[in-house]
């Protein structure tokens, strides 16, 4: 006799969806279906849980449930979430996913009861509605460390706002700036990656799809926008198809904001990784975020803004990975879909570590204000421009002070008094005289709220 493959020689545990009979399920195909989707499925208890509850409430307004069947469920569902706190609530293969596992509990606890939640849902729905809720608290979680950190960079250019410093061009010393400037840049590009992912989260993610089915709806007159309320949505999800092919194209989109944040991040890290070496030693580092070496003992690395640099093209990696799973596919819910998972959970993982990350660097780290100076007036060209504004201010047209500038480049003089003068007369709205600090801090709380 041939053993087939695979198959499992322990008990049979019944499936939810299992008809007459209980089948022996091939453990290599059980496995391979379930993937590492338990993993996340386990992080998202909580989510799972109160959704649940709303459902049932939903049931109980509509007369498919009574008042004690309802204070059963919603017990049982206590339970679930003690338990999931203690880690005793604990998914594995066999229970497929956390929706089966939960309706499980429910059903040994109290029978029919138990029996009654799933009516007129679907896994399918289940699925959409907690990474749908799990995604509205997550992206205000990333929100708000964003803020935290555009605070954090303000604070360090109110402090450093005026210190002299080269700015570069085509990788080349190009105009004067300060550390003020160039710190500040940072913030408010953090305030515009977060104005995208509250633009994403209050306008796509924060919509209810419970209530779809399978993806096309149930025989029951059942008040969506009333579910959509108690379970702290704006607005409901409305054509059931569409809640379905949103799958993806919403987590997507969630990760495309955290892939602009990560593209802040990643060119920060970038620019310290080239202030930082030997040759400019432009800001001074603190032992506690630099690493050494095993055989070079004078090492002293800035591993971690070379880990934010890497990890932005893993996020933007994830969000393709994405993009790619929902390709080519027909209306409706498919089981791939679960793949989507691990590289949205790495995508928020890598994105909130990254943040937490460059609010250690930040914290840590000096601009060695003697270095920067020097290199400032070892290099004549880079107040070529100034000059040449001082003799339009005379009365010379641009193009014939340019010439006359760039014609004797080898003669400008430049003291450390004009540098912090010049510095100071840009007083246009943004320019090193006047960088609207204040302003920023006032948007930046605006955004918090």
């Amino acid at each position: 006799m041939v053993t087939k493959k695979g198959s499992s020689t322990s008990s049979i545990k019944k499936k939810i969806w299992f008809k007459n009979k209980a089948v022996n399920l091939n453990r290599i195909v059980e496995e391979y279906n379930a993937g590492e989707d338990i993993l996340y499925d386990q992080q998202m208890i909580p989510d799972d849980v109160w959704c649940s509850r709303c459902y049932a409430r939903m049931l109980q307004r509509h007369g498919l449930l009574n008042k004690k069947e309802l204070k059963d469920l919603e017990m049982g569902l206590d339970e679930i979430l003690e338990l999931w706190e203690k880690g005793e609530f604990v998914l594995k293969i066999e229970d497929e996913d956390c929706h089966t596992k939960i309706e499980e509990y429910l059903i040994e606890k109290f029978g029919d009861t138990g029996k009654k939640i799933h009516t007129g849902r679907s896994r399918n729905d289940q699925v959409l509605v907690m990474m749908r809720y799990f995604l509205k608290n997550k992206t205000v979680s990333i929100r708000r460390k964003t803020l935290e950190l555009a605070e954090l960079f303000v604070a360090f250019a109110k402090h450093y706002e005026m210190v002299p410093m080269p700015g570069y061009t085509h990788m080349q010393k190009a105009m004067p700036t300060t550390v003020g400037t160039w710190i500040s840049a940072f913030a408010e590009s953090l305030l515009d990656d977060a104005r995208l992912l509250t633009s994403i989260t209050d306008e796509i993610v924060d919509q209810n799809p419970l209530g779809s089915g399978a993806g096309y709806g149930s025989p029951f007159d059942f008040d969506r926008d009333k579910l959509s309320k108690e379970l702290g949505f704006a607005r409901t999800q409305n054509n059931v198809i569409y809640c379905h092919n949103s799958r993806g194209k919403i987590e997507g989109l969630v990760l495309e904001g955290c892939c602009q944040i990560m593209m802040t991040l990643n060119k920060l890290a970038s620019d310290l990784l080239f202030y930082t070496t030997q040759e400019f030693r432009f800001f001074d580092l603190d032992d506690s975020i630099s690493t050494g070496s095993s055989i070079m003992p004078q090492k002293k690395n800035l591993d971690v803004a070379e880990l934010i640099r890497g990890r932005t093209s893993t996020v933007l990696s994830c969000r393709n990975e994405i993009t790619m799973n929902v390709l080519n596919k027909i209306s409706g819910y498919h089981r791939d879909g679960q793949e989507m998972k691990r590289p949205l959970f790495l995508g928020l993982r890598y994105t909130e570590m990254s943040l937490d990350a460059m609010s250690a660097i930040v914290a840590n780290i000096t601009p060695n204000e003697k270095v920067l100076m020097k290199s400032m007036l070892d290099c004549p060209g880079l107040f070529a421009a100034h000059k040449a504004f001082e003799k339009v201010k005379q009365g010379m047209t641009f193009r014939d002070a340019y010439r006359e500038v760039g014609s004797n480049i080898a003669k400008i003089k430049v003291t450390p008094a004009e540098v912090r003068k010049w510095l100071k007369m840009s007083t246009h709205q943004g320019g090193t005289g006047n960088l609207g600090l204040a302003k920023l801090e006032k948007e930046i709380k605006k955004l918090k709220r």
